[in-house]
């Protein structure tokens, strides 16, 4: 089991150096247009999934909305959350090939997911990599057969980063919610972003191909 885990973990720690740069182009800053963009593929196909679950450690600020929608939508207590984490490969109509990673968050009741919007390497005193930051955005994510981006509910993303030590054994995954939106809309984000979540790595699980997975 600890052999098998150990798999996964190098898998992502690779999967994250591969791709640090957007399949996109450059990374999306958000946009107030309410119109969304609809880019049809003609195939999408899970390469890895991995499951795993993240325990809220701190507090990052005072609520900006009020209690008592906490208590009607979420509970006053933030929850774990079962992350599924993986990447997937995308073939548009004229045939070109590109791999996208994707996130999905819920707390058994309330759900958030997007495709990655960049990401950046993190370094160590001797300037050596030591592990990989990947934003993801709400805004961004597949329908069905096709990538929608839409960004007319606000700015909202998802932070996974992940570090490892000169062997490159894993030292911690780490999970942050960010953005610009109006907090009455989505109470259920904006407790994530009130809150850093931290990964139990003895909890992370390969998930399967195409078949197992829905990103």
């Amino acid at each position: 089991m600890i052999r098998k885990i150990s798999q996964v973990l190098v898998m992502l720690m690779l999967l994250s150096v591969v791709l640090s740069v957007p399949a996109w182009g450059a990374a999306d800053k958000g946009t107030d247009a309410p119109s969304s963009v609809t880019y049809e593929m003609k195939e999408i196909a899970v390469q890895y999934a991995a499951e795993f679950t993240a325990y809220p450690v701190d507090s990052l600020g005072k609520p900006t909305v009020s209690k008592s929608v906490y208590e009607a939508v979420y509970s006053d207590e933030p929850r774990p959350l079962q992350v599924l984490y993986g990447v997937v490969k995308l073939t548009n109509v004229l045939g070109y090939s590109f791999n996208e990673e994707f996130i999905s968050v819920t707390d058994g009741v309330y759900t958030a997911r997007g495709l990655s919007n960049g990401g950046s390497r993190i370094y160590n005193e001797f300037n050596q990599v030591k592990g990989q930051k990947t934003e993801f955005v709400t805004g961004k994510k597949l329908a069905g057969s096709s990538v929608v981006k839409d960004y007319s509910d606000g700015w909202k993303t998802v932070q996974l980063a992940r570090t490892w030590d000169d062997y490159g054994n894993p030292i911690g995954f780490t999970i942050r919610f960010d953005g610009t939106f109006q907090p009455e809309s989505d109470p259920f984000f904006q407790k994530l972003k009130d809150t850093a979540f931290v990964v139990d790595l003895s909890t992370l699980r390969h998930k399967g191909g195409s078949q197992a997975v829905q990103p």
